[in-house]
């Protein structure tokens, strides 16, 4: 069963500090070989090793895409990443990334996460932020991702 998303909402968000994993690849790779879950399952591992972590749980997926059309065989960067208040000291293998502060639209996808391609096709087709510098997800919760009740923020900036 396809769930609708939530409609979409204007919000403004705080600059957010990340520190976790980033990869380059293809989402036809990812989905073949379950990248960014790897790197998710791998950041979790090692949380407890980065400094200055906000009280939040969550994770979040950043995704930053190249100037030209996109399909699922172009590589763009992933990162996979919690949310800290300061950038040092930083883990051997981490990376930094800095998301502006601005406006973003926000869309809710209500289901497991293995049909999230669903919301984003419901974006695309409502002309939603077709052509994008980035975007990220925020997961607030990684242990229910596959469950019918699991809720994943997904946003994007509004250009100004």
């Amino acid at each position: 069963m396809i769930t609708e998303p939530a409609q979409p909402k204007t919000v403004h968000r705080n600059e957010t500090k990340l520190v976790g994993y980033t990869v380059t690849t293809t989402l036809k790779e990812d989905m073949e070989n379950e990248i960014i879950g790897s790197l998710r399952e791998r950041l979790l591992d090692r949380r407890s090793e980065i400094a200055s972590p906000t009280d939040g749980d969550g994770v979040y997926l950043v995704q930053l895409y190249p100037d030209c059309e996109w399909t699922p065989d172009v590589p763009f960067e992933s990162i996979v990443a919690v949310e800290v208040h300061t950038f040092v000291p930083l883990p051997e293998g981490f990376v930094c990334h800095t998301i502006p502060a601005g406006a973003y639209t926000k869309v809710t996808h209500r289901g497991p996460e293995s049909r999230i391609g669903d919301t984003y096709d419901w974006i695309r087709d409502q002309g939603l932020g077709v052509i994008r510098p980035f975007d990220f997800e925020y997961w607030a919760d990684c242990g229910s991702l596959e469950q019918e009740e699991s809720v994943i923020d997904i946003y994007w900036p509004i250009e100004a």
